[in-house]
């Protein structure tokens, strides 16, 4: 936990400045928790550039620090004004807030430094923060592990601060990220009871899904950003909507780090587009508008083509014209429009799914295992019975067009249940804030309850076996050790061995004993890659990964086998 707050509060000063330095360029909103949010979309940007070129390693790290000094040093009496502000606020809180905003900062102290839960962090996120940390962007890594082409912003932010040339325990930018929001939920939850504001009510009742976001905290998913940040992009979209208030500068930024975060949330489009047209904000605001776009797209698009040879990975729009010799197997990505499969499913298999019709697809959705079913079944109920609250407030349509919208792309594309979790979190939270907009005394007991919830799988051992979405994570979360009041966990939940293996060219790590799910790589040597999946695509789609040269750092291209 010890090593946890250092880490945040060197996050927190990079954040600082360069939020400031951006923030003095675009001239948006004030306020340090704003402030902290420019600082992260500037550090992803600036990460995607620096890292085409350059390893994130320690000398980023060193010009980074610089970077952000110069930022505080130049701008200190505006964020000594916003630091003030906040301490400030902070002071006129209700007295159970101040407790609950205390008690919320130990608890999420303590969930980062457990071990991550998620398995994605055992395919993808680890390996993917030491690529960056080792070489930077790296060409054709996704042949060596088709996974990495979906390399997200937000890995590149982690890399950034995990200063994984020293550690390997250091996975907390979910957790800043969950700590700067619990501090601006409190703030709003405390300013409704002077407003009765249904939208300030909206954004202080976040922390209730503690129970579930808390699992997002000890690894560096893409996922816990989109939850949160989405529903700071409703509320300043609904503030704008009727009189414009002049967010459109910052609801465009949050939305483009999304985007740069998971490509699946590029509906959100609609929101800024909605409030250009309606307030006519082209004069104003199209020269911004294309200039962010333009960097923030570019550094996009730069990326995917060095990783997998593709602009807009795992899609092939435009994929013609470019033909790197690192292109990844277009074989390969079929497994993105498929459901992913957690067995060795083969080629006729994958084909014999896809003739299944509509309703029997729709079928096997709604009865998938543990959280997915839940979860499935709760987006179909709340797009259904959120209309009624349109038919009495008309600023909810454009935002219900989009949930429509952003269903409609994940169902048909990647119909997993935490993409939908944005949309499920928007309308519960609503539906819950309405509730109990005429029931001020039961707010801080319903927000204490479900909040500090969370103590509980901390403090003892939760089974989650009937819960869990998929049979390849632990039966139990684990409960906090007294051991890591000092030092986090490590970032694996999985102590393995790795094999020396060699495929053509290629020598590689493998895990040993890892058979369940061939996707698997934990935290091996550069390169790890699991010797099943290769053996995978070569039966069945006669393909295997190859060096480019005799140096890792010049990337991998996919050989065709013989058949």
């Amino acid at each position: 936990m010890l090593y946890i707050l250092l880490n945040w509060i060197y996050i927190f000063l990079i954040c600082l400045g360069m939020g400031a330095i951006l923030n003095s360029i675009l001239r948006t909103k004030t306020g340090l928790f704003y402030t902290l949010l420019l600082g992260i979309f500037a550090e992803i940007i600036l990460i995607h550039f620096y890292a085409i070129g350059f390893p994130i390693n320690e000398f980023f790290y060193g010009f980074n620090f610089i970077l952000a000094s110069f930022g505080i040093i130049f701008h200190k009496k505006i964020l000594s004004q916003e630091i003030k502000s906040a301490v400030s606020d902070w002071k006129t809180w209700k007295k159970p807030i101040q407790i609950l905003g205390i008690l919320l900062t130990i608890l999420i102290l303590m969930q980062s430094a457990t071990q991550p839960f998620i398995v994605d962090n055992e395919t993808y996120y680890i390996q993917s923060t030491k690529w960056l940390n080792e070489f930077g962007l790296i060409k054709g890594l996704a042949n060596l592990h088709i996974f990495f082409g979906q390399m997200s912003g937000w890995h590149l932010l982690q890399s950034g601060f995990n200063f994984g040339f020293v550690s390997n325990s250091l996975n907390d930018v979910n957790g800043f990220l969950m700590l700067i929001f619990t501090g601006f939920s409190l703030y709003h939850l405390n300013r409704f009871f002077q407003t009765r504001i249904t939208m300030d009510l909206f954004l202080g009742l976040i922390p209730v899904g503690n129970l579930f976001l808390f699992q997002f905290l000890s690894a560096p998913s893409p996922d816990l950003p989109v939850f949160l940040i989405s529903q700071l992009i409703f509320y300043l979209f609904y503030r704008n909507y009727v009189e414009y208030q002049g967010d459109f500068k910052m609801l465009f930024i949050l939305t483009l780090l999304l985007i740069l975060t998971k490509i699946t949330v590029v509906p959100l489009l609609i929101l800024p587009l909605v409030l250009i047209i309606r307030h006519q904000l082209f004069k104003s605001e199209w020269k911004y508008a294309f200039r962010i776009s333009l960097i923030a797209l570019s550094g996009f698009l730069l990326k995917n083509y060095i990783i997998s040879g593709y602009l807009f990975y795992p899609t092939e729009i435009l994929s013609s014209f470019l033909n790197p010799d690192w292109k990844a197997a277009p074989e390969m990505l079929r497994l993105f429009f498929e459901e992913r499969p957690e067995y060795e499913i083969i080629p006729d298999q994958l084909s014999e799914i896809n003739r299944e019709n509509f309703f029997q697809l729709f079928k096997n959705w709604l009865l998938e295992p543990g959280l997915r079913s839940i979860f499935n079944k709760l987006i179909i109920v709340l797009l259904l019975i959120f209309p009624l609250y349109i038919r009495k407030n008309k600023t909810l349509f454009w935002l219900y067009i989009y949930a429509l919208v952003q269903f409609g792309l994940l169902y048909f594309t990647s119909p997993q249940y935490r993409f939908f979790m944005p949309l499920i979190i928007g309308m519960s939270l609503y539906i819950l804030a309405k509730l109990l907009l005429n029931s001020p005394k039961k707010v801080i007991p319903v927000f204490a309850f479900f909040s500090l919830i969370v103590v509980v799988p901390l403090i003892f051992s939760f089974n989650v076996s009937n819960l869990k979405n998929s049979e390849f994570m632990p039966d139990k979360l684990e409960a906090y050790r007294i051991e890591n009041i000092i030092k986090p966990a490590k970032n694996s939940l999985h102590n393995f061995e790795y094999e020396l293996m060699e495929e053509g060219n290629l020598k590689y790590n493998s895990p040993i004993g890892q058979k369940e799910f061939f996707w698997i790589t934990g935290d091996g040597d550069l390169p790890t890659v699991n010797r099943r999946m290769v053996e995978y695509f070569k039966k069945w789609y006669k393909i295997r990964p190859q060096m480019r040269s005799e140096s890792l750092k010049d990337g991998f291209y996919f050989e065709k086998l013989k058949e």
